[in-house]
């Protein structure tokens, strides 16, 4: 084995893009390695000379999932900035909006960002149609917790993985014996 230099930039589903390098030596151990990740994103460049007025609308693509709150925070800098005082029925509909941005973030990052580093969604090739019904019913009587239903979901996994376009449902740490968890 000889000495290498790995580097996996970006790091994918998290926001904020991370760089992470690591030097192996002959025997495959690490022996340095650093991470790093961009602070400055522009958008004070970006909104130069602009009305400060419509930094939101830039704000809240910081980020690609939670956005609402960038927004909100660049407009409670604006009027800050103007000493400018805030109606109840507003501050109300912000409070609502926020609440209904953390129940979309919180669903959005265990099912879009982290469950897939611990759920194989592969491995649904392998369940039993009709076992997964009835736990499904025995919890609720939902009409699309049928067999068929089942049946079908797996199929359309089946598909996907025989076209060998399984993007971001390859390469995880399913099965890899460091990764696994206690039974």
């Amino acid at each position: 084995m000889s000495a290498d230099r790995i580097v996996v930039d970006p790091i994918t589903r998290i926001e904020g893009h991370l760089r992470i390098e690591a030097e192996t030596d002959n025997d495959g151990r690490i022996k340095s390695a650093y991470s790093s990740g961009t602070m400055v994103r522009g958008l004070e460049i970006v909104m130069k000379g602009r009305d400060p007025r419509d930094a939101w609308a830039f704000a809240q693509r910081i980020c690609g999932v939670c956005t609402l709150v960038h927004g909100m925070a660049s407009i409670r800098s604006v009027e800050d900035a103007l000493d400018y005082p805030i109606p109840p029925n507003a501050q109300l509909i912000r409070n609502l909006m926020s609440g209904a941005q953390y129940v979309h973030d919180h669903v959005m990052h265990f099912y879009h960002l982290h469950a897939l580093d611990w759920v194989d969604v592969v491995s649904a090739l392998k369940a039993d149609p009709k076992a997964t019904s009835e736990l499904a019913q025995s919890i609720s009587k939902y009409r699309n917790s049928s067999p068929g239903y089942f049946a079908d979901a797996q199929t359309k996994v089946k598909n996907l993985v025989e076209s060998g376009q399984l993007g971001i449902f390859a390469n995880a740490y399913w099965g890899h014996p460091e990764y696994a968890k206690p039974r």
